[in-house]
């Protein structure tokens, strides 16, 4: 690995920090974050799978001891499993998007796979964390946020499509 990849990841773990922390709120007991959207634009400027998982995962751990989560939260908090899926949807996200890169088609579903699992992941520790039925934890957990993490992943596509963008960030 070289010092310009560690350094680039070194970046990109800081800004992930930085948005992260910061939730909008948005109705009641409904707070919006920009952590997939960060995640998302990271997994597409990264191309190697390894990049992907040192900056999801130093995120992961980072957030256990330093407030850089959603509202300043640290540790291990009901929304733990949403940061953990970031990690785990890495290698899915990689491989789907690793198919066609050019294709829109390819990217969306790498993107679709992603959320999946972070949302799997984030609402199967919701439910055992708090001791909810799956169909309270995904009515607190993921209804009120699914159309607008879509709105999300349409924003990560139109930036990532702009080739400019994406050629600066992946220069090696």
């Amino acid at each position: 690995m070289t010092v310009k990849r560690i350094v680039k990841n070194g970046i990109l773990l800081a800004l992930m920090c930085a948005v992260g922390m910061f939730s909008i709120p948005f109705g009641e007991n409904i707070k919006v974050t920009l952590q997939l959207f960060m995640i998302l634009l990271i997994f597409y400027f990264r191309d190697h799978l390894l990049d992907k998982l040192i900056i999801s995962g130093l995120y992961l751990l980072l957030g256990i001891f330093l407030p850089v989560y959603a509202g300043f939260q640290a540790g291990i908090t009901p929304t733990f499993g949403f940061v953990l899926g970031f990690f785990l949807c890495a290698a899915p996200f990689h491989f789907v998007s690793k198919i066609n890169k050019d294709k829109i088609w390819v990217q969306i579903l790498a993107c679709l796979t992603a959320l999946l699992v972070v949302y799997a992941s984030g609402t199967l520790f919701f439910m055992f964390y708090l001791n909810r039925p799956f169909l309270d934890a995904f009515m607190i957990t993921i209804a009120p946020y699914f159309g607008i993490d879509c709105i999300k992943i349409f924003l990560v596509l139109f930036i990532t499509r702009e080739k400019r963008l994406v050629l600066l960030m992946n220069e090696e």
